[in-house]
């Protein structure tokens, strides 16, 4: 598997059985289990829509009068057949009813996926490929650590203190720096497509923010 992006678990966390997938070359959707790979140069958007499932009100339509006519005629037993009724407006219904999907578009056709969830980290990933099939990655913003900084220009390559206490560096894209307190702090603007080191996009809060696991070279960033 190519090197991975941005993840998110569709029902709970690192529930390996639902859940959704980025990397550079392959868009993956896993659902109860049953996992689906698509090439993303072949993906032209990806979008949380509603659907109507035409099988089921197609089927109930049909089924819910024969069996009113059948219980009018008093062709069989009658609880049998008002069972029969009530099961096939239930399913009238449920086909009728918009049911939410994930609709993955490409260049031909369209390929939907039934969700039980949306959940806001849900679209908040749905937003950051979208916008990854258009643009790649974005430029990155991290807080600069200024011992770290003074070293980089040593040793080529950033690695603040944080980085070996949680394991990554936290970062931003720029939509979400724009929102935090600057408090007289300094940031290093970094070139995504230099970096040498994983990039993963993973849920906190209600965002999702991405996360530098290693290293930072001096020459993806800019002051």
């Amino acid at each position: 598997m190519n090197s991975l992006i941005a993840i998110c678990y569709l029902l709970q966390e690192n529930d390996e059985q639902n859940r959704l997938w980025l990397t550079e070359e392959h868009f993956y959707v896993q659902v109860r289990g049953k996992l689906r790979r698509f090439d993303i140069e072949r993906i032209q958007r990806v979008a949380i829509e509603n659907r109507r499932w035409w099988f089921p009100v197609v089927a109930g339509g049909i089924l819910a009068p024969l069996s009113l006519l059948a219980i009018l005629l008093n062709l069989y037993n009658p609880w049998w057949l008002i069972s029969l009724l009530v099961g096939s407006m239930l399913l009238w219904y449920w086909g009728a009813t918009q049911h939410q999907v994930l609709a993955i578009h490409q260049h031909h056709h369209r390929q939907d996926i039934a969700l039980t969830l949306v959940s806001q980290n849900l679209r908040e990933f749905i937003k950051f490929t979208n916008r990854f099939l258009r643009q790649g990655l974005p430029t990155l913003y991290v807080k600069e650590d200024p011992k770290a900084w003074q070293e980089a220009q040593q040793t080529g390559y950033y690695a603040p203190d944080i980085l070996q206490k949680q394991g990554f560096i936290p970062a931003y894209t720029e939509e979400q720096w724009k929102n935090q307190p600057s408090q007289g702090e300094d940031w290093l603007m970094v070139n995504s497509l230099r970096l040498t080191s994983s990039v993963r996009y993973e849920a906190e809060g209600k965002q999702l923010l991405p996360r530098i696991y290693g290293t930072i070279p001096v020459g993806a960033v800019h002051r």
